[in-house]
């Protein structure tokens, strides 16, 4: 009995938090600070507010790409104002030269795949802004990247989340906490290489 008024006492929180008229900036807040250098389980939020309040989803959708956009654009200004003065104080070049010459060509692709997959962005947009790809452009394909992966996101749990819901109520308690751990657990692992790598 404890453990179900628990349950729905966590889960009104829950719904509570999602429908706060403040939890929009502070997304975009938490989007800025994930895309920028702390590698957060951005996703996990996103997915937790979604299931509470489905008729926001697309204002956490929209909140998530501008937070982004947001980060992106810090990190992209950071490569562009530094990397000369690393390269000089590194000697190194020869070796940027290369690989600024390689973003140039291939850079569009590289940027989208950064925004769209779970692999740490802030990397490819510290190179974009340090090769000199043309700003306006990379915030056109990051912001559209994000927008197609935080959508698609979206649409999924907008047309599956009840059901999700409802499947992981069946399941059995010890199931669920196991799941639980585990989901935890990875979290805390993509975190802790997300910062070491």
């Amino acid at each position: 009995m404890t453990d179900t008024v628990d349950r729905q006492s966590l889960s009104n929180r829950l719904v509570g938090m999602a429908q706060s008229r403040w939890l929009l900036l502070v997304l975009v807040g938490v989007a800025t600070i994930e895309t920028t250098v702390v590698p957060l389980p951005y996703e996990a939020l996103f997915i937790a507010l979604c299931l509470a309040s489905r008729n926001r989803i697309w204002l956490f959708t929209l909140a998530s790409v501008l937070g982004s956009a947001i980060g992106g654009s810090i990190v992209y200004w950071i490569g562009a104002t530094y990397f000369e003065a690393a390269v000089a104080w590194l000697g190194a070049g020869d070796l940027a030269a290369t690989y600024s010459e390689r973003f140039a060509e291939r850079g569009a692709s590289f940027i989208f795949l950064g925004g769209t997959t779970p692999a740490p962005s802030y990397i490819i947009n510290l190179i974009a802004g340090a090769s000199g790809f043309p700003y306006l452009e990379f915030v056109s394909i990051f912001s559209a990247s994000r927008l197609l992966r935080f959508g698609v996101l979206g649409l999924l749990l907008f047309l599956f989340g009840d059901r999700l819901i409802a499947s992981w109520n069946r399941l059995p308690k010890i199931v669920r906490r196991g799941l639980m751990v585990g989901l935890i657990g990875a979290l805390i692992y993509w975190f802790v290489t997300g910062l070491s790598g």
